[in-house]
């Protein structure tokens, strides 16, 4: 063996045995001190509980003995009182036709609006008018989620951002669609019936069946009789081809644990969140808490937003927020009480000494506290290394 092996060999043997001497030495003093720590973290706590049920909302649902039925409103949006919902018509033949007549009227949009394109892009200050106007109108459509407006809305902005070829648009052109619309409207007449909004409301295709079921149902029942109702109560409506919804208010029925429903207050406002369905949470009023029946209750929400989004909501699961806490999380080991002050606080690890750090509650659960953020400078932050158990522990102390 060569002389440089041996050395190499020693030096290995030589490192080894003095980093064994550390651990050996930490270990020693980690017991003597019995010192643990964590981190605390900074997060963000939901208090909450799972509520299954069902959504009722005031539904009209419309039919009709017609073998065709022409739609003139799209999912969710707002009807008026006495608008045509749609055109009923008893051929194949009256439903082309109906069918080319909203083509015509999408086609006289579209060149309506590229007239207008080119009337305004005359001098720069005119064109950047009309650019604004047309952005804010398409904002506004958006802002609305009104489908009725928002393609002409966007047409007329490309029109003016992109240009449009003046010999492919011309008033002759809009004139001869009018024409061929109004004779097709005048055809039509004949072997069609249109069916009107008796009240104003929000236009729905869905029919799933429980449209006849109103608040006045379901309020009173125990959770035992709300799961037997909505088991029981689903109805198949012949000719159905939509539903108007009427007002703007809709409902939220569940049964909940009791134990959880506790922390709800009748007339008060919570937080549901139905996942999947719908990202958001939607504020809901608590209008009512049933008896317990085997630990569950059943709890009426009110819900006054959203009703356009949620429309396809029917028998859903939500998540019952009851309160948010954000602050800083701990071990719930860490928190010492100083009696003499009636304050909480903790040791934290700074620079290898203890430092002590007052601390305000906001939330506690059996193994882990929520404090409130502050902005003092010896105040508990993100990142601090806290002492969840140790023996002797004061001001300065220096924890390796």
């Amino acid at each position: 063996m060569k002389r440089t092996d041996r050395l190499t060999i020693l030096i290995a043997v030589v490192l080894f045995l003095a980093m064994a001497a550390y651990l050996g030495a930490y270990a020693v003093r980690s017991l003597e001190t019995g010192v643990v720590t964590a981190e605390a973290i900074s997060a963000d706590f939901e208090l909450s509980g799972v509520a299954s049920g069902i959504v009722v909302r005031e539904e009209t649902v419309l039919t009709s003995g017609e073998a065709y039925i022409d739609l003139n409103y799209g999912e969710g949006e707002k009807v008026a009182a006495g608008s045509v919902l749609a055109t009923a018509v008893s051929s194949e033949q009256g439903l082309e036709r109906a069918n080319r007549i909203h083509t015509l009227e999408l086609e006289i949009s579209r060149v309506e609006a590229a007239l207008r394109g080119l009337d305004s892009a005359d001098s720069v200050t005119s064109r950047e008018t009309a650019l604004t106007a047309a952005a804010q109108d398409l904002a506004a459509a958006v802002a609305r989620h009104d489908v009725a407006v928002l393609d002409s809305a966007s047409l007329n902005l490309s029109s003016l951002l992109l240009g449009v070829d003046s010999e492919l648009v011309s008033q002759e052109h809009l004139d001869a669609l009018e024409r061929e619309l109004q004779s097709l409207r005048t055809s039509t007449t004949a072997d069609a019936v249109s069916i009107k909004a008796e009240k104003a409301g929000t236009w729905s295709s869905v029919v799933d069946g429980y449209e006849h079921l109103t608040l006045v149902d379901l309020q009173d029942c125990s959770p035992s009789e709300l799961r037997e109702k909505i088991d029981e109560s689903r109805r198949t409506v012949p000719d159905a081809f939509g539903k108007l919804v009427t007002g703007h208010r809709w409902y939220f029925v569940a049964a909940m644990s009791a134990v959880d429903a506790a922390n709800l207050r009748v007339n008060r406002n919570t937080s549901l969140n139905f996942g999947r369905y719908y990202g958001a949470d939607v504020t809901a009023r608590v209008l009512s808490v049933s008896p317990s029946e085997d630990g569950q209750v059943t709890v009426v929400f009110r819900c006054d937003s959203a009703l356009a989004d949620t429309m396809g909501m029917r028998t859903v699961t939500a998540n019952v927020i009851f309160d948010t806490y954000s602050g800083i999380r701990i071990p719930a080991q860490a928190v010492r009480a100083d009696e003499e002050k009636e304050t909480a606080y903790v040791w934290c690890v700074t620079a290898m000494q203890l430092e002590r750090k007052n601390i305000q509650i906001i939330y506690a659960a059996d193994d882990f506290v929520i404090a409130e953020r502050q902005t003092t400078t010896r105040a508990l932050r993100d990142g601090n290394v806290v002492v969840v158990s140790g023996k002797d522990l004061y001001e300065g102390k220096v924890v390796e």
